[in-house]
């Protein structure tokens, strides 16, 4: 193999090298937390730098390894529950961005990240920047579940952005590629998802339609405390919520609208 081709090879393997210092380095501080007090804001700067550095370097044809690797990362990030509690879960919006450039087709994972950066991160803005540059890339084919990405972005554009006309858009394309599953899960999809956009074409503050934003972001949330705030926001709206024994969430929509 001549000398040239092995210069890509080279290069990305050193840049490999250098992120899964700064990663075992983040990991070895985590184990160490365990006996020693630790400065969680520090972690998080190093951390920070560490994802700045990847956003600029290039991926030479490793861009699936690449969104798997941050995946895999942002999982451990967000499962450190003591940093999480003294820092939040401002990178969050860092891995978003980097698995969505390397690979936009990741689906499985936008369904944590979209609830992970709007709830946790608090950054709904930016999930609804990053579907918008995802959903063009994608076709319904990808995944018999990515209907639900534009689900989630009119849960953002309803509660949180307020944007009720790019919701109701959103509603009616998450109905479009359901029912291009070809079953009868997409087309019970796809009457919900219609009848929601019609009460915000009729009703731009339907509390129908905010109850139903609510109840995905009910079954979407990880832990107890968002699951509560959901609820009440639910039954503040004049909605009912009941979860059986098993643990099955049946959210039942207010009466006037």
């Amino acid at each position: 193999m001549k000398i040239k081709s092995l210069i890509p090879f080279v290069f990305i393997l050193f840049c490999g090298m250098g992120i899964v210092f700064f990663q075992q380095k983040y990991v070895k501080t985590n184990i160490e937390n365990k006996t020693t007090q630790v400065d969680y804001f520090s972690q998080e700067e190093k951390l920070k730098t560490a994802l700045t550095l990847q956003k600029k370097l290039p991926t030479v044809g490793f861009n699936n390894l690449l969104a798997d690797w941050q995946y895999l990362q942002l999982i451990q990030y967000f499962g450190d529950t003591p940093a999480r509690d003294k820092t939040g879960y401002s990178l969050v919006t860092d891995y978003f961005e980097l698995i969505s450039n390397y690979d936009p087709s990741f689906v499985n994972a936008y369904f944590f990240l979209s609830t992970a950066n709007s709830i946790y991160a608090g950054k709904p803005e930016k999930t609804v920047e990053f579907l918008d540059k995802i959903l063009p890339q994608i076709t319904p084919e990808v995944n018999p579940l990515a209907f639900n990405l534009w689900t989630y972005k009119g849960v953002d554009e309803i509660l949180f952005l307020g944007d009720i006309s790019a919701a109701q858009k959103s509603y009616e394309k998450s109905a479009q590629w359901a029912l291009t599953r070809g079953d009868d899960i997409g087309k019970s999809v796809a009457k919900q998802r219609l009848e929601t956009a019609q009460y915000l074409a009729k009703n731009p503050d339907s509390k129908k339609a905010q109850v139903s934003a609510w109840a995905n972001i009910l079954t979407s949330v990880f832990d107890d405390k968002s699951r509560q705030m959901a609820m009440d926001k639910i039954k503040s709206l004049g909605g009912e919520v009941n979860i059986s024994k098993d643990g099955k969430v049946q959210v039942k929509l207010p009466q006037e609208d």
